[in-house]
């Protein structure tokens, strides 16, 4: 079987040595190639190749937001100069993945990977759907918050929310604490659950943390912890009974 293939990539060294290095490979055929996310989306659509390796981190459009806006989807062999990129989300939603620089073997074993691939129809049919379900995974968290703006005056304050250490209720208010600022926004701890980042936890009816800066847990009184925070006071913060199996197991 013969793999009619593109590769988008936006690093051109790195592009060329991929394309000599599939040259070895009678099964691939090397239809175009793109640099951008944009280009890789014009190309996919009209060309509809059996094969991409997607670079995931180019500039403008990274990999997923391509595999988010084609109408065709192909199957996927994801490209990754990072190793925090190299999940086994990936390896359940594309045929494989391969951490820059890629290797002779690791490539080989790819390929070898994707032809038991296409030789099984139940496999593609569970490609289709985890495929589906990534996107909707990265939809969501789309639509989570990546910053939040503070009217101060006359200004208007961008926060991102992997800035913010926590959030603490104040009446019908909220102060979000970042490492050494405060800023008092009009919105409750209530509404910002749920439109906050999974990495957001509300350990106490009054606090919403990120465990991104949690330090650590201390014992207090009555079995109860307390939640020290990164942030330039090392703030304790209670964490309620119903909320300690949300931080550890014991």
């Amino acid at each position: 079987m013969f793999y009619k293939t593109i590769i988008i990539e936006d690093e051109e060294l790195t592009k060329l040595g991929l394309q000599k290095k599939l040259e070895n490979f009678d099964e691939i055929e090397i239809i175009d190639t793109a640099e951008n996310g944009i280009e890789a989306v014009k190309k996919i659509n009209e060309l509809k190749p059996d094969l991409i390796f997607l670079d995931i981190q180019m500039p403008g459009m990274n990999g997923f937001e391509v595999l988010q806006s084609i109408e065709y989807i192909p199957i996927v062999i994801f490209t990754t100069a990072y190793d925090e990129y190299a999940l086994k989300a990936f390896e359940t939603n594309s045929v494989d993945y391969l951490l820059k620089p890629i290797e002779d073997d690791r490539l080989a074993k790819a390929i070898e990977k994707l032809k038991k691939f296409s030789s099984n129809e139940s496999k593609k049919v569970e490609f289709d759907s985890n495929i589906a379900s990534l996107l909707n995974e990265l939809k969501n968290k789309q639509d989570k918050l990546s910053r939040i703006h503070i009217k101060i005056g006359d200004e208007v304050l961008f926060v991102n929310t992997s800035d913010i250490f926590f959030f603490k209720a104040d009446n019908k208010y909220t102060t979000i604490c970042s490492f050494d600022d405060e800023y008092i926004i009009n919105d409750t701890l209530a509404s910002l659950e749920e439109k906050l980042p999974q990495n957001f936890v509300r350990i106490h009816r009054g606090y919403i943390i990120n465990m991104d800066h949690l330090n650590k847990l201390k014992k207090w009184f009555g079995g109860k912890y307390l939640a020290v925070m990164k942030d330039k006071k090392k703030t304790e913060i209670p964490v309620s009974r119903s909320s300690k199996d949300k931080l550890f197991t014991e």
